[in-house]
């Protein structure tokens, strides 16, 4: 690893771990909001009012927050069967390749979500029943996204080093 790098890494790495310990945190109230409107709905015949629009926003944040600390551990789902019996130069090429698109849509993402939070907060757009405004959720998209990006960044430069590396 180049030696400037490591300590942006470990920033970003920081920021990850950080922001997947938010989304879980997202996922223990999801789970005890799910928990609490089933019992109130089947057993007090008294549901939560609201409990989808909040589910839907906290799977929104848990998502998002959660992308760049699984690309960190290296976590999301990879195909090996033919890429495993390729020399290590050969898997760094591919895994670069994959990297580089995995930006580029990330990248998009980011971009797309900064400009559909701005659109919905200037059109004040808010849930059915809670008027909950959507923006901020728009927001922790394209921050997720974003943090991502910067993992994928780290990422491509260590695949690309391993790839030219002789």
């Amino acid at each position: 690893m180049k030696r400037w790098l490591h300590p942006v890494e470990t920033a970003i790495i920081f920021v990850s771990r950080l922001l997947n310990n938010i989304g879980v945190f997202f996922l223990i109230a999801m789970m005890l909001l799910t928990v609490a409107d089933v019992f109130m709905r089947y057993v007090l015949n008294r549901p939560i009012l609201g409990s989808v629009e909040i589910t839907r926003y906290l799977m929104v944040s848990l998502a998002f927050l959660g992308l760049a600390w699984c690309a960190v551990v290296k976590g999301h789902v990879r195909v090996e069967l033919l890429i495993s019996r390729l020399s290590p130069r050969a898997q760094a090429i591919f895994d670069s390749i994959t990297c580089f698109f995995s930006l580029f849509i990330f990248v998009l993402i980011t971009t797309y979500g900064f400009l559909e939070a701005r659109e919905r907060w200037a059109f004040y757009e808010a849930s059915d029943v809670l008027q909950i405004p959507s923006y901020p959720f728009f927001l922790v998209l394209a921050f997720g996204s974003a943090i991502l990006c910067l993992v994928l960044i780290t990422n491509l430069i260590q695949f690309i080093s391993q790839a030219v590396k002789p």
